[in-house]
C-alpha cells in the first residue's frame, strides 16, 4: 500500500487520519457523556481525555485538509444514483468537516467562558483570555453539546451510506477506505 491515494484507493495517510479522526470524535463524545459515570476521582481524567481527544480531531482535520489538498481523494465510484449521490456526498462530507470544527471550537469557547485554562496535550497551557461567565459558559455548552450530537449522527449516517454502498449498491466505495487484507 502506497502513502499516496491512487485512482482506485485511498493511500495509507488518508487511510489513517480519517480512522484517527473517527477514533478522536468516538472517545471525546463518549467522554463528554459519561463524565459523571465515573465518580468524582476519575472525573479530572475523563474530561482530560475528552478535551485532548476533541483537540486530537480539529488538529487531525487540519492535516486532513492539507493532504487533500496535497493529494486529491481518488475519484468517485460510478452510480446509476449521479449526479444527486454525488452531491449529498458533498454536502455530508462538507457538513463533516464544518462539525469538526465547530464542535471543538465551541468546547474551547466553554473552557474559557468558565474561566479554565486549555491544555494542549499536557505540553502548553493556554489561559482563558475572558473572566469567569457563568451564563455564557451555559450557553456554548448547549452549543458545543448539540454540535458534538450533531456530529455523532452525521458520522453514523456517513457509516450508513458507506454500508449502502458495500451492501446494496456493490461499488467499492467502502473497500477504498479499508485496510488492505
Amino acid at each position: 500500500m502506497t502513502i499516496r491515494n491512487t485512482t482506485g484507493s485511498y493511500g495509507a495517510l488518508a487511510r489513517a487520519v480519517h480512522w484517527a479522526s473517527a477514533l478522536a470524535v468516538v472517545i471525546a463524545w463518549s467522554g463528554g457523556q459519561m463524565d459523571d459515570a465515573f465518580g468524582k476521582s476519575a472525573e479530572a481524567a475523563v474530561v482530560f481525555a475528552h478535551i485532548e481527544a476533541g483537540l486530537a480531531a480539529l488538529a487531525l482535520l487540519a492535516v486532513r485538509l492539507a493532504w487533500r489538498y496535497l493529494d486529491p481523494p481518488p475519484p468517485a465510484e460510478p452510480s446509476a444514483f449521479e449526479p444527486w449521490l454525488g452531491y449529498a456526498a458533498k454536502a455530508g462530507h462538507i457538513a463533516l468537516y464544518a462539525l469538526l470544527v465547530a464542535a471543538p471550537v465551541a468546547g474551547i469557547v466553554t473552557l474559557f467562558a468558565r474561566g479554565e485554562t486549555l491544555s494542549l496535550f499536557g505540553l502548553w497551557d493556554i489561559a482563558s483570555p475572558w473572566l469567569r461567565d457563568r451564563a455564557f459558559s451555559r450557553s456554548t455548552k448547549e452549543v458545543h453539546e448539540f454540535f458534538a450530537n450533531a456530529l455523532l449522527i452525521l458520522a453514523a449516517l456517513h457509516v450508513g451510506a458507506a454500508l449502502l454502498h458495500h451492501y446494496v449498491l456493490r461499488d467499492n466505495t467502502l473497500r477504498r477506505m479499508l485496510a488492505r487484507s
